[in-house]
Order: structure tokens, then C-alpha cells, then sequence
């Protein structure tokens, strides 16, 4: 990425290999850690274990997903991103919204197809509270 655009990047959410591709480094902690040089926040989304947030000056946080069984996981990380650019929005502490985009990603892998898996904020919720 270029670095004119990382410089005015607040949070960046790759997932394992884009933060690998980006960095040159497999784990996705040392990624997430380099990515921190570059950016002020991270999230590397990890899959069906979850997430990994960094942020300049703390210890990184990792956050499990929901344990469900995957059918299609086209769409997954676009509704991880989607669900935690809401859920910040919102002002919900870190790891709260980290764990309100996995419960939203948990529905839409659920579910074959993209957009059509997104799920609704009412079945997020429910998710959520589970």
C-alpha cells in the first residue's frame, strides 16, 4: 500500500495474509505489531479464530469468534469490517465491537454467497447475546 495512504489510515483490518503480504511476517501478532509503524490501530482478522487488535502503547488483544459451521466464506471479512465500522461508530469498547463484527461474520458464513449472507443488525444481536 502506499505510504502516503497508510499515513492517513486511523485503523487498518487486514486479514492473516494480507497482514503477512504487507509486512513479511507469518505470524499474525508480528505482523499486526509491525503494521503498528505504519498505522495507529490494527485488526488482523484470523478466520474462525477470530481477531487480533493492536494499538500504539498497549498490549495486543486477541478476540475469539463464535464457533459455527462454515458453508460459504465469500463475504465474511467484508461483513467482519462492516459490523465493526458499525459497532465503533456506535462508540462500543474495542473488544466489544470486535466481538459484535465475529458474531455478524459467524452469521454470514452460516450462509452461501456475499452480500446475500450479510446478516441483519437483529440477527447480530441475537448472535451477540448468545
Amino acid at each position: 500500500l502506499p505510504p502516503e495512504l497508510l499515513a492517513t489510515t486511523d485503523l487498518l483490518v487486514p486479514n492473516e495474509h494480507e497482514a503477512a503480504a504487507l509486512t513479511g511476517r507469518t505470524d499474525p501478532r508480528e505482523a499486526a505489531l509491525a503494521l503498528l509503524d505504519t498505522v495507529p490501530e490494527v485488526v488482523v482478522t484470523l478466520g474462525a479464530a477470530g481477531s487480533l487488535y493492536a494499538a500504539r502503547g498497549a498490549e495486543p488483544v486477541t478476540v475469539p469468534a463464535p464457533r459455527v459451521t462454515a458453508v460459504d466464506s465469500t463475504g465474511a471479512g467484508d461483513t467482519f469490517v462492516g459490523a465493526l465500522a458499525v459497532a465503533l461508530g456506535e462508540e462500543r469498547p474495542v473488544r466489544e465491537a470486535l466481538s459484535w463484527a465475529a458474531a455478524a461474520a459467524a452469521l454470514s458464513v452460516q450462509r452461501p454467497g456475499a452480500s446475500a449472507s450479510m446478516p441483519y443488525r437483529s440477527e447480530i444481536e441475537k448472535q451477540y447475546t448468545s
